[in-house]
């Protein structure tokens, strides 16, 4: 998961966000039906890693849309500066080594059949309309007060808005590597089969 340049601006952010978006959209949108639903043992299929993106989109946009005061009174005012890209991207790969997993309310339900494009095309569609909804909460911010709430994260404790910001890309990055292993394995799997 390599960064070219890591995003921090407010406006850098959302550019990140939105071009996240964009890819995990055009890597679903790549896939056959089959590619995209196969549900392979002990791993999510790419339809339920999208799933999984979703339902922390939709806790997003609960935080991000909470009245500041309210933020700041449930989960205090940061003690320390924000800190950087990677500094988040590496506390949350360790938290990864060390055995963190998806909380509970992000696991996604097993798609159940008919697997088809219509269903492929609708599991985008969701993917984005959540997403926009989620970059458009982040438009009522300015990059000062990205330092000046934070919101619980269940492995890496309280981050600032712009460290969660941070967070959700480099979560983002690591499910489309997901994605694009999960799919190298399955072709190489069909080419071993012909």
């Amino acid at each position: 998961m390599v960064e070219t340049a890591a995003p921090y601006s407010h406006s850098e952010l959302i550019v990140a966000l939105e071009r996240d978006v964009a890819n995990v959209s055009a890597t679903i949108l790549s896939l056959t039906p089959e590619q995209c639903f196969a549900h392979p043992p002990g791993v999510w299929s790419a339809a339920e890693n999208v799933l999984h993106m979703q339902q922390l989109s939709k806790v997003f946009i609960l935080a991000f849309s909470m009245p500041r005061f309210t933020l700041g009174t449930l989960f205090g005012k940061p003690k320390q500066q924000a800190r950087d890209y990677a500094t988040i991207a590496s506390s949350y790969q360790t938290a990864i080594a060390g055995g963190f997993e998806a909380p509970a309310y992000s696991i996604p339900t097993k798609p159940q059949g008919p697997f088809n494009q219509q269903r492929q095309q609708a599991l985008v569609e969701q993917w984005q309309k959540i997403n926009q909804r989620m970059i458009e909460s982040l438009f009522h911010w300015d990059d000062a007060a990205l330092d000046q709430y934070q919101i619980p994260h269940p492995a890496l404790g309280k981050l600032t808005v712009r460290e969660m910001l941070f967070f959700m890309h480099c979560h983002t990055q690591q499910h489309l590597n997901q994605i694009t292993e999960l799919h190298q394995s399955q072709s190489s799997s069909q080419l071993a089969a012909h």
